[in-house]
């Protein structure tokens, strides 16, 4: 009995779905243009020169801090053999042989970041709405998944063209650096990405305004039950049809036992022999 829900997805990011009256997808909500980045990250950057930088985020759900050892090991032969500069999100202590072109932050400014022109590529686990700032605002990915969602939004990004979905447990230095330097020098991912950018952003209204116009709509149309599904006054036999599956299937079992029992009357009885005497005539012929 639900009056309106506000559905984080949309079919250019997620997929294409029906859905009911009362129901609006609002995906990005929390997207919005890059602004200038705190000084020190924009001198850092700005040292990269035409190579550009790399931003590495595990998300808030996963800390980069309680990855494996021999994860973080990996990550540093493959930071130490790029052109570009790296922005890693980390949120535990420094950390000892840190490449001279990675800088560490405990938090970043992620939105800022994805729409600095400089960047060339995003790594990341694939969290959904990391995935919505990826395309808001236009940059390849490498995605590393971890859990939950992760692996069927890498998966959706991958078979869009914009992404690479590596396997976090298989990884290996020269897979991850091989698909970085894949993103970033293929013309492809760059094309998609920006393709898609487009076509989420080409929207009637922005979806902030979608929410709050459909918010205000309820309250004011008092819960707004027209736009509700006639299904929610149904009980579960009514609903799920179980009273027609239940008939069919009698009526299915049925004609499997008829046709069992006279297959195998068929095979009992015995074949009648029956003879028939015909009269004879004696035809003569001259």
């Amino acid at each position: 009995n639900v009056s309106f829900i506000l559905q984080n997805g949309h079919p250019v990011l997620t997929y294409p779905r029906p859905f009911l009256p009362n129901v609006a997808e609002i995906a990005c909500l929390h997207c919005k243009p890059a602004k200038k980045l705190p000084e020190h990250l924009e001198n850092f950057i700005e040292g990269a020169g035409e190579a550009g930088f790399i931003y590495f985020s595990m998300g808030s759900s996963v800390k980069a801090s309680n990855l494996p050892d021999y994860f973080r090991a990996l990550l540093m032969i493959v930071f130490r053999n790029l052109p570009q500069r790296v922005l890693w999100k980390y949120e535990g202590d420094d950390l000892t042989d840190l490449p001279s072109n990675v800088l560490l932050g405990k938090w970043l400014p992620q939105q800022d970041v994805l729409g600095h022109p400089k960047l060339k590529a995003f790594v990341t686990h694939g969290g959904l709405l990391s995935v919505f700032e990826t395309v808001y605002h236009g940059v390849p990915v490498v995605s590393l998944p971890v859990f939950c969602d992760h692996d069927a939004n890498a998966a959706k990004a991958e078979a869009d063209g914009y992404a690479i979905k590596l396997d976090l447990f298989t990884i290996t230095p020269e897979g991850l650096l091989r698909a970085i330097k894949t993103v970033i020098r293929d013309p492809r991912y760059k094309t998609q990405v920006k393709h898609r950018q487009k076509l989420l952003l080409d929207q009637s209204e922005i979806p902030l305004e979608k929410a709050v116009y459909w918010t205000e709509y309820v309250l004011r149309h008092k819960g707004a039950v027209h736009l509700q599904s006639p299904s929610r006054h149904m009980g579960v036999i009514d609903y799920y049809s179980l009273d027609v599956v239940v008939f069919l299937a009698l009526v299915l079992i049925g004609i499997y036992y008829t046709t069992k029992k006279l297959l195998r009357l068929m095979r009992i009885l015995p074949k009648d022999e029956v003879s028939i005497d015909l009269p004879r005539k004696n035809i003569k012929v001259e």
